[in-house]
Order: C-alpha cells, then structure tokens, then sequence
C-alpha cells in the first residue's frame, strides 16, 4: 500500500526560511539527518499542521490536509498521527497511566500488533505508571511519550530525537523495539536524528537538510555513506577526554590536551567520535561544526 507523503511550499521567518518540495512514499520508514538549525523539527511541525505561517500544499495518502494559507484544512487531531518531540511532552498533571489511557481512548481502530502490556513492560514504564508526568526524568517522559504515541494506533508516526535523553543501553534497546514494532504495526514513520546508527536501523530512504533546503534524498545506507566520507575529509581531530556525562539533560564534561584547548571556543559545535586508545581508554576526536538556532 502506498503512503504518499508530499509537501511544497515555504515557511518564511526572520532569519530562517523552509523551502521544500517533497514527495515521498512513506511505505519504507524516511530519516531525516541534518545540523541544527536545518529545519527538521520544523518540518515535522509542518507535517502535524502545527505551522501556521507555512504557505503551500501538504498532501498525505491522497487526502489534502493543508492546502495554500489554509493551515486547518484537516486540524491536527484529525490528522491521526503519533508524535514524539525530543522534550517527551506529556499531558500536565497526569500520570503516565493516564497519559496512556488518553491515547487508548481515542485510538484508531486497527489491529494491534504489540499490546499495552508488552509496551509498558519492553519501555520500562511498568515502575513509573503511578508517576505523575512532572517528576519524570528526560528519557523517561521521552519513553512514556513514545507509548502513548504507539498506543493511538497512528496513521502516521512523526518522530524527532526520540530517543536522545535515554541513557546508552535505553536508546540500543528502544531501536531494536522500534525496528520490530513498527513493519509488525504497519505504521510509516518519519524520523529524526542526528545518530547515523538509528537511521541506519530504523530507515530506508534519508533526506539531508540544509539551512532550510533538501540538499540531498536516496537510500539511508547510501547517504549515510557519503556523510561520513565528508566528514572525515574535512575533520581536524582534537584530543580530550569525557570527565563525566549527564543523559538526563544531554550534557557532558570534556577535558583538552594543553595544546589542543585553544581549537575550539566557548559555545561552539562539535563532532565527537570514540577511539581506542593503547591503554583501551576512549578518547575523543572534536571536529568543529557550524551552529544555528533550530528552524
């Protein structure tokens, strides 16, 4: 069955324009990989009708949901969509049970191929069910979010950095979840990340945004390929060493090399990659990267 998936048109802000002209079939998951600031989160926004300056056409299985300066066209709960942002919003004074019982409620009709049980025991939620939403951590709200998502039972699942306030093993765990839930529940899945390895695991066609603008569309494993190629022809390793780490809030401590602290500046975006060293410590090697403020 075919899934089309297409959007033209332009979201123009201050300094941040979305230009696209898109048309996909949603029946292989998309990736969408791209810096901060390309525009990802935006354009899922415009996919969910939560955009109300973008002008132009967004069309999904032959049904027209927005169409010109008609943003409400079909209002976003009319969409039936299952959407994850990287903050893991949840409904405010709530628990997580009732957080996930809202979703049941409204549904689609549709066979299920893993059951509330199964979510809540392979998410890790079966402890925090009687929490109320506001003293979850980050990755726990990001993995309650994600229930509740699968639980609507979506025509659509939109997912942006899902996984990215989880802990390592959470987030190795959840994507092997992930990759057998969804061909098993049949739901195309649109998802961003900047981890090429989720991608690679979740995806089968990737877009590559820029500042606004696809700069390049194909097979995940392809692309994937190429970026990395770039990327270590442009890099210029820097040696530090992680002192400590924070997943809650996605932090952590580097210490440089007295000759290397002064390669990169305060505020400043960097590529982090592992390597071995001769004592089997990990090191790692900074290659600076541009920054912008997310569109």
């Amino acid at each position: 069955m075919s899934h089309r998936l297409i959007i033209k048109g332009c979201l123009r802000r201050a300094r941040f324009t979305l230009d696209l002209d898109l048309d996909v079939d949603l029946s292989r998951p998309l990736g969408i990989l791209g810096a901060t600031g390309a525009g990802k989160t935006t354009l899922l926004r415009v996919i969910a009708g939560l955009e109300r300056d973008f002008s132009g056409r967004v069309e999904f299985c032959g049904e027209v949901w927005h169409d010109g300066d008609h943003f409400d066209r079909v209002p976003t709960h009319q969409r039936g969509l299952g959407v994850v942002f990287q903050d893991g919003r949840l409904l405010p004074g709530r628990t997580v049970e009732s957080n996930l019982a809202f979703a049941q409620q409204r549904a689609r009709k549709a066979n299920a191929a893993v059951s509330y049980e199964a979510l809540t025991e392979a998410l890790d939620l079966n402890h925090l069910l009687s929490e109320p939403a506001e003293v979850l951590s980050g990755g726990e709200r990001q993995r309650a979010a994600l229930a509740r998502a699968l639980l609507a039972r979506p025509r659509l699942l939109l997912l942006d950095e899902p996984l990215a306030a989880n802990d390592a093993d959470h987030r190795q765990q959840l994507i092997g979840h992930l990759a057998e839930w969804l061909p098993a529940e049949g739901i195309p899945l649109v998802y961003v990340s900047h981890a090429a390895h989720e991608l690679a695991q979740l995806t089968r066609q990737l877009i590559v945004l820029e500042r606004g603008t696809v700069t390049a569309q194909g097979e995940t494993h392809v692309l994937l390929e190429a970026q990395s190629e770039a990327i270590d022809s442009v890099a210029r390793p820097v040696a530090a060493v992680v002192m400590s780490t924070d997943a809650e809030h996605s932090t952590a401590t580097l210490q440089f090399d007295d000759d290397a602290a002064g390669a990169v500046l305060p505020g400043e975006r960097v590529l982090l990659q592992r390597e071995l060293t001769e004592d089997s410590g990990l090191g790692a090697a900074l290659q600076p990267q541009s920054d912008e403020n997310e569109g």
